[in-house]
């Protein structure tokens, strides 16, 4: 078989129909997230597109066929660019499409009936191509669902050879205004191989994405109910539909009850001797089985200890994993004094959790008054509790942080969601504390905020250490200068400085003659002296902005700044002067000889730069020490 256009647009439809079943065999599966079905409507354009263009060579009206065939081929990639953001929720750039959708069919009818330019309508129909591909690569980029993000991304890394390839068709065309079949034919060709070749990739990434995305959902889904089914206060059981063997409950079920889980695990309801009346459970399941769940229904069950409670039931039927339960709620409302009672001490429960956590608390109203603080927050705080009261959280502000951090903190918690950050507050004393802060909006039963919660804990000596952590990789641990990497870059930006305001620099590389001698002969311990002695003598020369490091085991440089070249001769004669008088002794009381070695050079403004000062310095250092050693060398 000839691999021709009409072949290949026959094959395009063919595949764009298997990825209509497919999307439709995942919808069946998957629950359907938003933007699915434009991607769907996607894939029934883009077959729609291969079915009309192949149609065109056995039709009388195949210059129409083609016509429409674009116009398929462009709603396809409209509804994947929209389909694409609605998935990832992402807001749908309607103006930018909008604009885009009239500004293509405008060019291309125009091109089309009007002018009947067909490279001009190429070129139109190209680039608007070009425009939806790159854009569609910017959102599958940009999301933030990260459990799709491997296929997102491969998809994106696609786009771009793909809008490539349109843009070189336009260009080619535009500046050719070819009308020969061949190259036409080519680039047409291509365009179906492409597209065939995306719609194989995007078939994969699309199940993916569904599945990675379900599945994340899902872990998220089974975590939340896990917690709630945990933490919840009321009596919690999960039994089977079929059998209504139970087979989870939680520590308040065994509370009310006093059935052990282990006790209660695999029986039913009629085993334990659950209702007090059996026309409770009839009631109950006829609701049940009619409406799929029941509100608050008043029941009488009895306990181990076959005591009496007055409880209200909720249930629901779910299925999960193929399998149908039924998940129930329990409220005791045996007494409104056995109410009270637990109310009471739950309120005694969060008091002291509030009072005795090592966490700082502030509870605040709807104007940004203090209601509460609790004493961890007063005593690292340094407040009593009537100088917080009715004050707004303000009083702790350091002034370290700007405008748009707190616009992002109102911003969130007033539309009701929480949020975290680290935070720089002040303490009465004026001291500044870090802090990893959650503000919690608290919602009243019409989903109306009533109350902030501040939960702080104090960072202040994580952060010490990370900026700690910070210096040492910065520092050199022996001498406590800058070790090589530091200055290094220091020095990159200081000698641009430099350069803009046309300053003097000279730039020294200078070692510690005979070191490894030194070293063999006293020890490691003597080695690490003569280096900080070095070192203090180097620092006295240092003024204002210059610079010094340990680039080496014996080896220092430094960035001297705004003196004349006497000057800096003057000065690094004057070191190896220094260094060769020191009092420099063993353990024994035998002095030891120290000298240096000092290379010396000039920032020159118009050619040098960093790489250039040290290669130079270099040079003249070893000049220095072909000379003889203990002096400096100058190369200009």
């Amino acid at each position: 078989m000839i691999l021709d256009i009409p072949t290949i647009a026959i094959v395009y439809f063919y595949i764009s129909f298997i990825q209509v079943l497919i999307m439709l065999f995942v919808f069946r599966i998957i629950k359907i997230y938003p933007g699915m079905n434009y991607l769907l409507f996607s894939c029934i354009f883009s077959a729609v597109c291969g079915l009309l263009y192949a149609y065109q060579y056995i039709s009388h009206y195949g210059n129409l066929l083609v016509f429409f065939s674009n116009i398929f081929f462009y709603f396809s990639i409209l509804a994947l660019n929209i389909g694409f953001s609605r998935f990832l929720d992402l807001p749908v750039a309607k103006k930018k499409l909008l604009l885009l959708s009239i500004l293509f069919f405008a060019g291309y009818f125009w091109f089309s009936f009007l002018y009947e330019n067909k490279s001009y309508r190429i070129v139109v129909f190209c680039l608007t191509f070009a425009i939806v591909s790159f854009h569609n690569g910017k959102i599958l980029n940009s999301h933030a669902i990260d459990s799709v993000r491997p296929a997102t991304s491969l998809i994106a890394a696609a786009c771009v050879p793909y809008g490539t390839f349109f843009v070189i068709r336009a260009l080619l065309t535009f500046f050719n205004e070819t009308r020969n079949y061949n190259f036409s034919s080519f680039f047409t060709f291509m365009s179906y191989f492409l597209s065939i070749a995306g719609i194989l990739l995007w078939t994969y990434c699309f199940i993916v994405m569904t599945v990675q995305r379900e599945h994340a959902d899902r872990t998220y889904a089974e975590e939340r109910f896990g917690l709630i089914f945990k933490t919840i206060p009321d009596t919690v059981f999960i039994s089977e539909l079929p059998t209504g063997k139970i087979i989870d409950v939680n520590e308040t079920y065994s509370l009310l009850t006093g059935y052990t889980k282990e006790e209660s695990l695999g029986k039913t309801t009629l085993d334990l001797k659950f209702w007090k009346n059996l026309s409770d459970r009839d009631r109950f399941f006829d609701i049940l089985n009619k409406e799929g769940s029941c509100k608050n229904l008043e029941i009488t069950i009895l306990t181990k200890e076959r005591n009496e409670l007055t409880a209200l039931i909720s249930s629901q039927i779910t299925r999960f994993q193929n399998s149908t339960y039924i998940i129930s709620v329990i409220r005791d409302i045996t007494s409104n004094k056995e109410l009270r009672q637990k109310l009471k001490k739950s309120e005694d429960t969060f008091q002291a959790i509030m009072e005795q956590s090592p966490m700082s608390f502030i509870l605040t109203n709807t104007s940004g008054k203090i209601e509460y603080a609790n004493p961890t927050f007063l005593q690292l705080m340094g407040y009593e509790l009537e100088e917080v009261l009715g004050k707004n959280p303000r009083i702790l502000k350091s002034g370290y942080h700007n405008r748009e951090f707190y616009h992002t903190l109102w911003n969130t918690i007033l539309s009701g969601k929480q949020w975290s950050s680290e935070i720089v507050n002040k303490k009465k004393n004026g001291d500044f504390i870090w802090e990893n802060i959650i503000l919690t909006p608290i919602l009243n039963e019409d989903g109306e905020i009533v109350q902030f919660l501040s939960t702080l804990e104090d960072i202040s000596d994580r952060k010490k250490t990370e900026q700690e952590l910070k210096i040492q990789a910065r520092t050199d641990m022996l001498t406590g200068i800058m070790n090589r990497r530091s200055f290094l870059e220091t020095a990159h930006k200081r000698l641009l400085t430099i350069k803009e305001h046309g300053q003097k620099a000279a730039f020294l590389m200078i070692d510690i003659d005979r070191f490894k001698t030194i070293n063999d002969s006293f020890g490691h311990n003597i080695g690490d002296r003569a280096i900080c002695m070095v070192t203090e003598e180097c620092q006295k020369l240092m003024k204002g902005q210059d610079l010094l490091g340990r680039i080496g085991g014996e080896e220092f440089a430094a960035l001297i700044l705004g003196f004349s070249k006497g000057e800096i001769v003057a000065a690094a004669e004057l070191l190896c002067k220094r260094i060769e008088e020191l009092e420099f002794y063993t353990e024994n009381k035998e002095r030891i000889p120290l000298r240096i070695s000092v290379g010396v050079t000039f920032f020159h403004l118009d050619t040098d730069t960093l790489e250039s000062l040290m290669e130079r310095s270099d040079v003249a250092l070893y000049q220095a020490k072909n000379a003889g050693r203990n002096q400096i060398s100058v190369i200009n």
